[in-house]
């Protein structure tokens, strides 16, 4: 299989963005694409898992994936997938889990992939 880095970056972190964009870069051996998006009224997370679900979309065949991104909530919620899936996108308290849709739609672009996924601090990058 081959080896693809995806890189995450985002304009905000913030709860409630008015504007903000988000931006992916792939690399696969020596080719390279990058995406970068405007969008509205999202949250940070919302902003950062639209950015991983739109570089997943251009996956055309299985691979072993690094996700580098600095969201502690993408990676965290990653692990946690599974048994939320189980207890029918809920969290193990039974409480609704926010953004389940966004979940649910990675959680099936990520199936025939080797991933994992590295938390880093990123500089801004434009």
């Amino acid at each position: 299989m081959q080896k693809v880095g995806i890189f995450i970056v985002v304009s905000s972190h913030a709860p409630k963005t008015k504007r903000a964009w988000y931006k992916y870069i792939m690399v696969c051996g020596k080719k390279c694409i990058e995406k970068k998006v405007e969008v509205k009224d999202l949250t940070g997370h919302q902003l950062v898992m639209e950015c991983v679900i739109a570089a997943m979309k251009r996956m055309v065949r299985p691979a072993v994936i690094t996700i580098f991104t600095d969201s502690h909530y993408l990676a965290n919620g990653y692990g946690k997938m599974m048994t939320w899936k189980k207890n029918g996108w809920r969290r193990e308290n039974g409480q609704e889990l926010k953004n389940a849709e966004q979940w649910q739609q990675l959680e099936t672009l990520l199936q025939p992939h080797a991933v994992r996924f590295r938390v880093e601090s990123m500089l801004p990058y434009t």
